[in-house]
Formats: structure tokens, C-alpha cells, sequence
């Protein structure tokens, strides 16, 4: 059973958490060429920091997920996997 994240998803936000709760955003770090998917240290990593990593800007990426996150959120009535 998950356990409700926060949302907006922030720069702060648990990778880890946030691919357990909300899979749909997995294929946002496919796309993007993000390793975080299996990584050993997605546990402690958060957003800002795998952004900085990959190159990837901060703000799309937010935009991105939580876009997703909604878009998939009023699909399904509201809950989101």
C-alpha cells in the first residue's frame, strides 16, 4: 500500500517515493535519459538533485511531472499509480 505524497511535486521530493506513488512519471526519466530507474541511491536522492545530475532543467521537469501526475489523477477519479 503507498502512502500519499505531496503534491505539487517539489524540488525537494524523494525519487524514490515518487516513482513508488505515482508510476506514470516513470517514463518522464526514460524519455529524458534519467538513470535514477533502479539506481541504488534513489532512496536518498531528491529531484533538484537528479535534475542537476542529468542536466535536465529543474522547472520543466516539475511541470512535467506534476503535469502527468494531474492528467492522470482527473483520468482515474482522482488517484494516481
Amino acid at each position: 500500500m503507498s502512502t500519499a505524497l505531496a503534491v505539487p511535486i517539489t524540488a525537494e521530493t524523494i525519487l524514490d517515493d515518487l516513482m513508488t506513488t505515482y508510476k506514470v512519471t516513470i517514463p518522464i526519466f526514460i524519455r529524458r535519459k534519467m538513470m535514477c530507474i533502479g539506481c541504488p541511491v534513489v532512496r536518498l536522492h531528491d529531484v533538484r538533485e537528479a535534475c542537476h545530475e542529468h542536466g535536465v532543467p529543474l522547472d520543466e521537469f516539475l511541470a512535467e511531472v506534476n503535469g502527468v501526475i494531474a492528467e492522470g489523477s482527473a483520468a482515474s477519479g482522482g488517484s494516481v499509480s
